[in-house]
């Protein structure tokens, strides 16, 4: 069965399903089983729970259905859409651009992270970190970091996995792979879920995540849970690099966008929140605070396995279960760029894959060195590593612009003009857009969301500087 449209000649799922579990395979990812703990953790648990739940609803969804919309409206990735949409004019060029180059900078290091992930769920399988000290089994993470062989070939493992599935094609690979991946990842959070409640004193981690708890505020403040939990938004969604987008180009238009959206940011979310049952019960149970930061995944939990009863199964399966969130995101991010190369230079599928392999792979060796060889360079002053750097120009600078420019596209007479955005979301089943609804919508865009993203990239800059 051919994977082209045979209205659009463009690539299209075989199933609606499919093309849900593939764009919400694109959100979830280390942005919710990793950093969303560990930021509600430094952030009041259950108060920051809130306030994520509140943006998620103000910022997450409008943005993600103006990606969808820009996707399926144009028929082209988010290289070239903004020329099919404003024919004649190339001041949107730079949306594209961003896109384009967020999408590299955040696979320089996801990459690497996803082949820690790969690494360490080899090492507990194996038996190897078993029997290990606390002292002996922190200082393996310094080894894995210090050692560029290690992680250069766990990077190149898990790039060539994923350039390989998006070469077969959108519904022969990426459909047909991160479709029971998603399933598979379900169904591991739930059991892990369940064995984590069974642990002694799971109850008081359970009742940090879920309980409002005003000290923990009092601490870090009422502002930090807001500016953490917008932030969260952004990078647990990945908007405003055009990663949602290309999935929207390879759809039909009878369904309802804000439905696909509404959808696609629920798997999200809860994907983000089971992993807070997860990882707090566990913390709790054996007296360690969840808000270590990155450590708490590579160090800190991996003591906790290392002394639970079945803590080599448990452990293991926990980091198949990262490992298999980052992959899904690994691999629809590679399609986007993979499509980028197809629409903007007429590329084959199979040499963009071949390109995109190559260029990811010498995109990550800077993040793999920042941890030996150029252990001394700095970018961001203190400690601060290549890492750091580029998770700074991508969360502070490339997702937050990338979006405020495509709300402006939208309601810009000289972009593609509000009434382009609403014609496009009033295709689907059941949809309403009254015009009272849209009056108000275009205010809130306009104002409100624009507002709110502003505020997202002068907070990056005023926290780091």
């Amino acid at each position: 069965m051919s994977e082209l449209d045979e209205k659009t000649g463009r690539a299209s799922f075989a199933s609606h399903l499919g093309f849900i579990l593939v764009a919400a395979g694109c959100s979830v990812g280390l942005g919710n089983v990793w950093r969303f703990p560990y930021v509600a953790g430094q952030s009041g648990g259950a108060i920051f729970c809130l306030f994520y739940f509140l943006f998620l609803i103000l910022l997450g969804l409008p943005l993600m259905t103006i990606e969808l919309a820009i996707g399926r409206a144009s028929c082209q990735s988010v290289s070239t859409a903004f020329r099919v949409l404003t024919p004649g004019t190339r001041r949107w060029n730079i949306i594209s651009l961003i896109a384009i180059l967020g999408k590299y900078v955040l696979l320089s290091f996801y990459s690497v992270i996803t082949g820690w992930l790969l690494f360490y769920a080899g090492r507990i399988f194996q038996g190897d970190i078993i029997g290990m000290s606390e002292t002996e089994v922190s200082n393996q993470f310094g080894k894995l970091l210090s050692n560029p062989t290690d992680q250069f070939f766990c990077m190149l493992a898990v790039l060539f996995v994923s350039c390989l599935i998006c070469y077969k094609g959108v519904r022969s690979g990426v459909e047909k792979i991160t479709k029971p991946a998603m399933f598979g990842m379900l169904a591991l959070m739930l059991f892990l879920v369940g064995y984590s409640f069974t642990l002694d004193g799971a109850s008081k981690g359970i009742d940090f995540y879920l309980m409002p708890n005003l000290d923990n505020i009092a601490k870090v403040g009422w502002w930090r849970v807001i500016n953490d939990a917008m932030n969260q938004v952004f990078f647990s969604l990945s908007i405003g690099i055009g990663c949602i987008s290309i999935f929207g180009s390879y759809i039909g238009k009878k369904h309802s966008l804000l439905k696909d959206a509404s959808l696609i940011a629920g798997l999200d979310t809860l994907v983000a929140f089971f992993a807070g049952l997860i990882i707090f019960p566990v913390c709790f149970s054996f007296g360690v605070q969840p808000d270590q930061g990155p450590t708490l995944i590579f160090q800190t939990l991996l003591n906790l396995f290392n002394r639970m009863a079945n803590g080599q199964i448990f452990g293991g399966l926990f980091f198949v279960f990262l490992t298999i969130a980052a992959l899904t995101t690994l691999i629809t991010v590679i399609e986007g760029i993979i499509a980028d190369n197809i629409d903007l230079f007429g590329m084959r599928r199979s040499s963009s894959a071949i390109l995109t392999f190559f260029m990811l792979v010498l995109a990550g060796v800077p993040t793999i060195l920042g941890f030996n060889v150029w252990a001394d360079f700095h970018p961001l002053g203190g400690s601060s590593c290549i890492l750091d750097f580029l998770d700074f120009i991508l969360s502070n600078n490339l997702l937050p612009l990338g979006a405020l420019f495509m709300v402006i596209f939208c309601i810009s007479r000289k972009g593609w003009n509000w009434d382009g955005y609403v014609a496009e979301m009033m295709w689907g089943k059941n949809v309403d857009m009254t015009s009272r609804k849209i009056r108000f919508l275009k205010f809130y865009y306009k104002y409100c969301l624009t507002f709110l993203i502003s505020i997202i990239l002068i907070m990056g800059y005023i926290s780091h500087f």
